[in-house]
Order: C-alpha cells, then sequence, then structure tokens
C-alpha cells in the first residue's frame, strides 16, 4: 500500500495513476515527474505476502492451530523443556545463543498454539518473561517418535505440570544455576581449565544429605536435606571439588535455614561424605534475593558455626557470563563469632569476593 502526505491507495490504484500520467503529454512538466517517480518507488517496494492466517491470540491457544513446518530447531526446544521442565524465554536464548529472540519467541508461539507445549503466564515477571513454557503430551510424543522409543519411555506426565507459581519460580531459579553453571563450566573445560565437571539438580535418591541428631530432650532424630543443586569440578590440578547449591527465595524461616545449617555442618563431619562423595569437604553456595536476605542469613550461618563453607551471592549474578567470576561472599568475611557473640564484620559490597577457581587455592586450573 502506498502512502503520501496522509493518503493511502492500494496498488492498483498506483497503477492506475501511473499509466493515466504516461499517457499524457508534457503540460505537467516536473508535477508528472515527481508523481511517476513516487509510484515507481512504491510499486518497487516488496509486500507482505498475503496470508489466511489470522493473529494468534496471546492468552489462549488458537482454535485452528498456525500452519509451520517443524524443524530440528523445534524438537530442540521441545527436548529442552522435557530435561528443565519449566523455561522462560531468557532462558531459552542462554541454552541457544545463535538464535534470535524474536525467532525464538516465534517458534516457541508456534510449538504452544500447535500443542507440542503448554504456557504458563507469570504475571510478576518482566514483559519478556512473562510466558513459561512447559511440556504437552504432544511434545512428548514428538521426543518419543525421534528417538525410536515408546511413549512411556520419554519421562514426563501431566502431574508435573501441576505445581503451584510459587513452586514454578523455585524450579526457574534452579535453572538459571543449572543452566549457567552448565554452560560456563563446558566453556572451561573446552578451555582446559577445568579436566571434568557435572552440574545436576538435587534428587532425593542420590544426593540427600541425612545426619542423626539430638533434640532439646536428647532424644535422637535423622535430620535431612535435599540441595537443590549439585556441582562436582575436577580441576586442572587434579582435585575434585564439590558444591551443593541452596536457592533461597526469601520465602523460609531463619529458623527453618539455621536447622539446614546445622545438617550441613554435622555431615561435613560426617564419614558419609567421603563415603558417598569420595571428597574431604565440600562448599555450600546460597544464591538469593538481596544483599539484605544475604546478611541476615550469613548472620544465622555464623551463629550456628558456619563460616568458611558458606557462600553468598545474589541471583542478578547467575548468568553464564558471571557465575564462575568471583561473586560470593564467604560467611566468615561478613560476621565474626558464634551464637550470641555473633559480631558484623562488612556488608557484602564491601567484602572482597571470591569464585569457583578460589575453592582449589585461587588459581584457574
Amino acid at each position: 500500500m502506498g502512502k503520501r502526505g496522509g493518503i493511502s491507495l492500494p496498488p492498483k490504484n498506483l497503477q492506475a495513476i501511473h499509466l493515466s500520467l504516461s499517457q499524457r503529454g508534457g503540460r505537467f512538466g516536473v508535477l508528472k515527474h515527481s508523481v511517476l517517480s513516487i509510484c515507481d518507488n512504491v510499486l518497487a517496494m516488496p509486500r507482505k505476502p498475503k496470508t489466511d492466517q489470522a493473529r494468534l491470540p496471546k492468552k489462549r491457544r488458537a482454535k485452528t492451530p498456525p500452519r509451520f513446518m517443524l524443524t530440528d530447531r523445534d524438537v530442540e526446544l521441545v527436548r529442552a523443556i522435557l530435561k528443565y521442565r519449566f523455561l522462560q524465554v531468557s532462558q531459552f536464548e542462554w541454552l541457544f545463543p545463535d538464535a534470535s529472540r524474536r525467532g525464538m519467541e516465534n517458534r516457541l508461539r508456534y510449538l504452544y498454539h500447535s500443542k507440542y507445549l503448554d504456557r504458563i503466564v507469570y504475571p510478576e515477571a518482566t514483559h519478556a518473561n512473562r510466558l513459561i513454557y512447559a511440556m504437552a503430551e504432544k511434545g512428548a510424543k514428538l521426543l518419543a517418535e525421534k528417538d525410536q522409543v515408546s511413549r512411556d519411555k520419554v519421562p514426563w506426565g501431566r502431574h508435573l505440570n501441576k505445581v503451584s507459581l510459587s513452586h514454578i519460580r523455585h524450579l526457574l531459579a534452579i535453572n538459571d544455576v543449572l543452566i549457567s553453571y552448565t554452560l560456563a563450566l563446558e566453556d572451561a573445560k573446552a578451555n582446559r581449565l577445568v579436566s571434568d565437571y557435572r552440574v545436576v539438580k538435587g534428587d532425593a535418591s542420590s544426593h540427600k544429605i541425612a545426619v542423626i541428631l539430638k533434640d532439646d530432650a536428647g532424644k535422637r532424630y535423622e535430620a535431612a536435606i535435599v540441595p537443590d543443586a549439585v556441582l562436582g569440578i575436577k580441576f586442572k590440578s587434579g582435585e575434585f571439588g564439590l558444591f551443593f547449591v541452596e536457592v533461597d527465595r526469601a520465602t523460609m524461616t531463619t529458623e527453618r535455614w539455621q536447622d539446614k545449617i546445622r545438617v550441613y555442618y554435622d555431615y561435613a563431619r560426617s564419614p558419609e561424605l567421603r563415603s558417598k562423595f569420595q571428597t574431604e569437604w565440600f562448599i555450600v553456595l546460597t544464591v538469593t534475593t538481596s544483599e539484605k536476605r544475604i546478611t541476615s542469613l550469613a548472620e544465622r550461618t555464623v551463629a550456628m558455626g558456619g563460616k568458611r563453607a558458606f557462600w553468598y551471592t545474589s541471583a542478578d549474578n547467575i548468568t553464564p557470563g558471571m557465575c564462575l567470576e568471583r561473586i560470593w561472599a564467604k560467611a566468615s568475611d561478613l560476621f565474626s563469632g558464634q551464637g550470641d557473640d555473633t559480631k558484623r564484620l562488612a556488608t557484602y559490597s564491601q567484602v572482597s569476593k571470591s569464585g569457583i577457581f578460589d575453592a582449589v587455592g585461587g588459581k584457574r586450573g
């Protein structure tokens, strides 16, 4: 459609004007040539191809799925959902850095409206991350077909999507850790900064940490926790580093946090650490919401006896480009003492930070 001075004309009208002026004599002079030039330029512009597909609705699935050709990248997007369960667009961008954001959003939109993926609206997120994607039955069947296995071999069921929004937020925050460290450590391995690594979501069957404690009455009981994620890194020096990750969204009481610290503190002295993880030490990495929350958790940690093995950072530092940098503050650098004698030494912004490589002497490799 051509536009000039606010007037809009369809191409067929421009063609008629062009033909009429071309057949007239020279009495229009400069005006004639100017109008002919405008018509030529507009008619030469590429026009959006016609389509019979209506605009896709934003808040519900389209009654008629859009027509599109399923690509290898689409299968990779569905497979990523199977692995991480819930993902936002920004996390897809980390996983597929060669794709444009607009292209990624379009493919996810098509997969949703064609029922390969499900979608949840996250009302509190920024506009770019308001949509959370999850697996759908058609997507699970697609992966079974691509992998040439029966549907029951694809580890997904509808019940996995039926969780609270609060739980989804927690899983998304854990995925930030899993994706960031997987990508960063893969790059470190390619550059021979680490020999090997493993990054996994905490699982009760494999990573349960249990100790025997005594209550106020002296009665023995088992206390157990499951870390949100576990990082195992074999550094270039040959030393193995074990990191338990806790993702805190500031919804846990400080009393409950102290209970966790007590389990970690006692587990560090347990023979099971050596037999189960083949290491003499571990570090607890806590990702939380703000400097204020870091201060609160670190104070309770030191009061319970935890010090150098408990590191803290804020969630905005957990990205593939940042997570291996010096972003962690040790509890022992923030507070000293124990119990009621705990004293503040510095704020999070004041202390020198540590990085993963500092766990084995501060050298990369």
